[in-house]
């Protein structure tokens, strides 16, 4: 069973529409809070035979040194805890206002957090013992688009399973279909505001304090926050341990979110890095939950080669649970063979970090991520991706070697790789595009392990994924799009083939 509005990471899309229209987010948000009654009640039956336990115990300029009070503050009348947090866009404090209704009508405690880097959300709700956490951002997406992040006890991404069960819910309140809020759930009929915590200190703050054995001083960076939530956050944390840090792309204004900016924009980070006398420049995406690096060259440093620097730093401190480095199907097989010549294996997981989370967790295993730059980290970081404890790991690696970053770059030798995004008017299942399917085992059986060939339909867009990876550049040029025209002559294109990258 598929799920209908939860993507690969949460809702998305454009702010304002469908799921992120105000009637169905207010539905969203009183489903969720009837998701946590539930599984309070089945908790409570499930311990009623049992003996009673005891009680548990109970930023546009640097963040001042002090932890807020609020911290601690248990949920009002002992209703269960959510957590809310944003990036920058225009539409994100309307749709939190949204969300807040419909807990907050269910008998949630809600806080707002602000603007805050994604990550900062599941450390929030570890230290207040949160029952749900939500984000409102859509990550490296134009200012436009909007998205909804939900995360479980302990900072956990709620499962496939869980979703589906919420959409449900959501469904049963009258999903997106109904265009106007029943007078019981109508934006604005609460009188109670969800309360307003500074997030963004908090983060500043156990940042610093986690990494306080790491001395920066002598290195110069750029730090490109791409008018995100990180402009809140990293040039405090580089600066308070001692880096120089220039920071670019730090002015908000609701709609310049990763405009020309960013991880998925590095030309602005190279130029303004390269040649000018810095070590090296990190660029986080809008809800600062990876990071990309260019070296004082201005060249890119991406989530493959800092999987493989890490990977070798970690397995010589051992560190490295079973000499194994988690990634996706899109990793570069330049990464798999260098990784190997160092007697470390990496397992592929399907696109998208939740699976790269879930494989982690189920093996044990301490260091998984993608190129894109979303790294997670094992038990040491409760399997969190964050850009900004990304950057500091590499940078901490970075000085306990003596290593710079081109060489980083270097170990990891990328072999030819083409992706394709094509423009399909319909997504039947690849199962049955006989002749494509017939086509990839032809090339495999052709080929052997000098090529490897990845099919997939988008998570987020109606798009085709066709990526061709190999020894021979030719090759892979010539299969790409061979794949990619049987797979619009099958499906139906609705219009010309989308770039390639």
């Amino acid at each position: 069973m598929t799920r209908r509005w939860f993507g690969t990471d949460g809702i998305r899309g454009r702010a304002g529409e469908g799921p992120l229209a105000t009637a169905f987010l207010v539905r969203l948000g009183r489903a969720l809070g009837e998701q946590v009654l539930e599984g309070r009640q089945a908790g409570s039956a499930a311990q009623r035979p049992q003996a009673r336990a005891a009680a548990p115990a109970a930023a546009s300029a640097p963040p001042a040194a002090s932890t807020p009070a609020a911290a601690s503050t248990p949920a009002a009348a002992g209703r269960p805890l959510v957590l809310l947090a944003r990036d920058t866009r225009e539409s994100g404090p309307a749709i939190v206002t949204a969300l807040a209704e419909g807990l907050t009508l269910s008998g949630m405690e809600v806080v707002d957090l602000g603007v805050l880097p994604t990550p900062g959300l599941p450390m929030a709700m570890r230290a207040r013992g949160a029952a749900r956490g939500i984000v409102v951002s859509a990550s490296h997406n134009p200012w436009r688009d909007n998205g909804v992040k939900t995360f479980g006890p302990g900072g956990r991404k709620l499962t496939d399973e869980q979703e589906r069960a919420l959409e449900a819910r959501v469904e049963a309140l009258g999903g997106e279909q109904d265009a106007d809020v029943p007078a019981e759930l109508e934006t604005g009929r609460i009188a109670a505001a969800p309360r307003e915590e500074p997030g963004a200190l908090a983060y500043v703050e156990a940042m610093v304090q986690r990494f306080r054995h790491l001395d920066l001083g002598g290195l110069r960076l750029t730090a490109d926050c791409a008018h995100g939530a990180a402009a809140v956050t990293a040039p405090f944390v580089l600066k308070a341990l001692g880096a120089e840090v220039t920071p670019l792309c730090c002015a908000p204004d609701g709609r310049n979110i990763n405009d020309g900016c960013g991880s998925t924009h590095l030309a602005l980070l190279s130029s303004s890095t390269a040649g000018k006398g810095y070590d090296l420049g990190l660029a986080f995406d809008g809800d600062a939950d990876r990071v990309l690096m260019v070296d004082g060259a201005g060249r890119s440093c991406t989530g493959d080669h800092m999987l493989g620097f890490l990977g070798e730093w970690y397995a010589a401190h051992g560190r490295l649970p079973q000499h194994t480095v988690v990634a996706t199907v899109m990793s570069n097989l330049g990464l798999e063979r260098m990784l190997s010549a160092r007697g470390i294996k990496l397992l592929r997981t399907a696109v998208g970090d939740r699976y790269v989370h879930a494989a982690m967790v189920e093996g044990g295993f301490g260091l998984g991520g993608e190129d894109s730059g979303h790294l997670l980290f094992g038990a040491e970081n409760d399997y969190t991706g964050d850009g900004l404890y990304t950057a500091l790991r590499v940078l901490e690696g970075l000085v306990e070697t003596g290593r710079s970053l081109a060489s980083v770059i270097d170990a990891v030798e990328p072999v030819p790789q083409l992706l394709l995004n094509v423009p399909l008017a319909a997504r039947p299942p690849l199962e049955s595009l006989s002749l494509l399917t017939q086509r990839v085992s032809e090339a495999e059986r052709q080929h052997g392990d000098r090529i490897r060939i990845v099919l997939r339909y988008s998570g987020t867009e109606n798009l085709a994924r066709v990526m061709v990876e190999g020894l021979d550049a030719a090759v892979v040029k010539a299969l790409a799009h061979e794949l990619a025209d049987l797979w619009r002559s099958q499906a139906g294109s609705p219009g010309p083939q989308g770039a390639s990258v």
